[in-house]
């Protein structure tokens, strides 16, 4: 069996898959588009919205437990920017020559099995992450048997990045965040006595001084601004036409960044609650602190870019090397 399907020439689908004329939101350009393409071209979006909108219903329980989550989780709140951040991702992608619809049917078909075989194991043993990878496998299946292979290495991205929008299993995000509630608050507890503030840390709890007490929870442990910082270094290093070791670096950093500012959060926390009012540690003016310390987090990651910017400059890339000889050649 061969992976590839029968196809008329290249010149039969590049409208089926080129950007749309003029702003995508433009309904005369669009209607003018759809107009232009061709009986095979119509086709293949029509089985795409089919099998999306099959998709939708076969996992329709899953989408509305993700959008429960999002709405009553701050830690994944996040969650409904995810898939408009991956349409602008496709969109910027559409902007290429148009694809050749060349092979992909059994990458896509392989996904769409593996994306049931998720949804049917579901039903028996209930693992929400099980389903919702599944139904990203299921739109990667898609793209690949109808728009072929070229498809998912330029689409790969965006559809990769849905996987943001994903809450993390309890349990693992329980074994990832108690550690950290501990380490946050053992390290605040020595921030603060080098400031002259003595602090009793008992696991994660702090006690300042006029009894006041301070507990770090789980909110506090930093995993809210690790999985935002994660998604945004991921985007920025993909969009930056630099080597694969500076994306590297810039996806790394979000875990230094993200811990770092929610340490500051919390060492902040306990100042303003010993020096100046422990109401101060609760209610609107923690959400409003916890919001500008996010600030001080995008900061670090500017920095962070402006740095390493001067060591590789804009534009670098894995071909340099080729096209610095070239140059020295012609010149």
């Amino acid at each position: 069996m061969s992976s590839s399907t029968t196809a008329p020439p290249p010149s039969d689908y590049p409208a089926a898959f080129a950007p749309t004329p003029g702003n995508v939101f433009d309904l005369s350009s669009l209607k003018n588009w759809v107009r232009s393409l061709d009986s095979a071209a119509k086709s293949l979006w029509v089985a795409g919205l089919v099998g999306v909108g099959l998709l939708v219903v076969l996992f329709w329980p899953s989408l509305t437990h993700l959008v429960y989550t999002w709405s009553t989780d701050d830690n994944y709140s996040h969650g409904f920017l995810v898939p408009l951040i991956s349409l602008y991702f496709a969109r910027e992608a559409s902007v290429d020559e148009p694809l050749q619809r060349r092979g992909g049917l059994i990458l896509g078909c392989a996904l769409l099995v593996l994306c049931l075989v998720g949804r049917m194991a579901t039903t028996i043993v209930p693992v929400g992450v099980l389903s919702d990878l599944a139904f990203v496998a299921g739109l990667a299946g898609l793209v690949s048997a109808l728009a072929g292979r070229q498809a998912i290495g330029r689409y790969g991205f965006a559809l990769f990045f849905l996987v943001f929008m994903i809450p993390l299993p309890i349990a693992l995000y329980s074994a990832i965040a108690s550690p950290l509630q501990l380490l946050v608050s053992r390290v605040a507890a020595v921030l603060l006595g080098f400031m002259g503030i003595p602090v009793l840390c008992q696991g994660n709890t702090m006690t300042l001084p006029g009894d006041v007490h301070l507990f770090v929870a789980e909110a506090c442990s930093g995993m809210r601004q690790l999985s935002g910082f994660l998604a945004l270094t991921t985007a920025v290093a993909w969009f930056s036409p630099r080597p694969l070791w500076y994306r590297l670096v810039i996806v790394a950093s979000s875990i230094p960044i993200a811990l770092t500012a929610n340490l500051l959060r919390v060492t902040l926390t306990a100042w303003l609650a010993y020096a100046v009012d422990p109401a101060l540690a609760r209610g609107q003016f923690h959400t409003v602190e916890g919001l500008l310390l996010m600030g001080v987090g995008l900061s670090m990651l500017w920095a962070e870019c402006t740095a390493l910017s001067y060591l590789v400059p804009e534009g670098y890339s894995a071909t340099h090397g080729v096209q610095a000889s070239n140059q020295g050649a012609t010149s």
